[in-house]
């Protein structure tokens, strides 16, 4: 389609707007939406740091009060957690989202739970209240020994044993192993006394004892003596190693976002700046155009005054003018012939009128 026309050129135009305006709609439809993933991604985590949250809540609670339902309760926003990681994932992928970040976090997130129920078990074994766990049985072989003649009031081994309960407790209580040591050393005072001359189920009773005590002073330092120590150190460190890798994954997505919000402008600025740029041009060329058939179609008309002018159709551009110019032209040509014959009868009535003047003459 040659475009020499008023009628295509409108056509023209009104194509690019359409065109550009197509393209900016498209551009801001696709990348608002990859926006909108980018950020559904963000709220993602944002969730996810919801749930690690409730996980840390449920861990603390379970520690303070050593209830089933806060590690039943754990477990659960760990699955959630889970799940909403393996969608982050599936969903970063087609962003170039580098992987190793969700891997490395679903890694530590199993780490973080298998040493949570390890904690759980640990604490189980040591007991969840007075009377479960080595707790319990510590509890039910002092009352059997209680009982026992060899332990009566004000004897020796009833002061040595008392000292050892009261050692536990304070071992139990502050976690110092100064105390876990006396205990030791005065149970051991104690099965020494009771070694030479006491009867074999005492011995016996005695010996349990210092079993359970011992099970259970080891449990409680491989549970941690602190916070930082034991099993209960490492587990902190996993959480706060999931907590700054869910961190690092949001930090990792937010250029993603910023940059996809850049792109968003960039190609705006560009479809809108192009299709003005071609539409100008197709303007300014439209001007060029036009004024340059006015200018022709007035000095046809000036020349036209004084002398027989053809304008020449090539020069105008567009169609219309074209045409304009051929009937012009036309209009030339017959008026030329009109004036010739005008001329041609003019010249016959003058010869016709100096013939006749010599015969009335005569």
């Amino acid at each position: 389609m040659k475009f020499d026309s008023i009628k295509s050129r409108l056509v023209l135009m009104t194509l690019i707007c359409v065109i550009g305006m197509s393209m900016l709609v498209g551009s801001q439809h696709y990348f608002t939406q990859r926006l909108i993933e980018l950020n559904q991604q963000r709220d993602l985590l944002l969730r996810m740091g919801q749930d690690l949250l409730q996980m840390r809540r449920h861990e603390k609670d379970f520690l303070l009060r050593y209830e089933q339902v806060y590690f039943d309760k754990f477990n659960n926003r760990a699955e959630v957690f889970s799940e909403r990681l393996n969608a982050l994932s599936m969903h970063t992928r087609q962003y170039n989202f580098s992987q190793d970040n969700t891997d490395d976090l679903a890694v530590s997130l199993s780490e973080y739970q298998t040493l949570f129920n390890q904690v759980v078990m640990l604490q189980g074994t040591i007991g969840l209240d007075q009377n479960t766990g080595l707790i319990g049985q510590i509890k039910e072989t002092e009352q059997r020994i209680a009982q026992m003649a060899e332990f009566s009031v004000n004897s020796q081994n009833y002061e040595r044993f008392v000292s050892v309960r009261l050692a536990l407790s304070d071992f139990l209580l502050t976690k110092d192993t100064y105390f876990s040591s006396k205990a030791s050393q005065e149970l051991a005072a104690v099965l020494a006394s009771l070694s030479s001359s006491s009867p074999s189920n005492v011995l016996q009773v005695a010996t349990a004892y210092n079993n359970t005590l011992g099970a259970l002073i080891a449990s409680t330092q491989s549970m941690g003596l602190t916070h930082n120590d034991g099993l209960r150190g490492r587990f902190r460190r996993q959480a706060h190693l999931v907590e700054s890798q869910l961190s690092d994954i949001d930090k990792a997505l937010q250029p993603m976002i910023e940059a996809q919000e850049s792109r968003v402008q960039l190609y705006s600025v560009s479809i809108a700046v192009l299709t003005s740029v071609v539409l100008i041009l197709v303007l300014i060329k439209s001007f060029a155009t036009f004024h340059r058939a006015f200018a022709n179609f007035v000095m046809f008309f000036y020349r036209c005054k004084r002398q027989y002018q053809r304008i020449d159709p090539k020069k105008l551009g567009f169609a219309e003018f074209k045409s304009l110019a051929e009937l012009a032209n036309e209009m030339v040509e017959s008026r030329k012939d009109i004036e010739e014959r005008l001329a041609s009868v003019e010249a016959e009535l003058a010869r016709t009128s100096q013939q006749q003047k010599p015969s009335s003459v005569n």
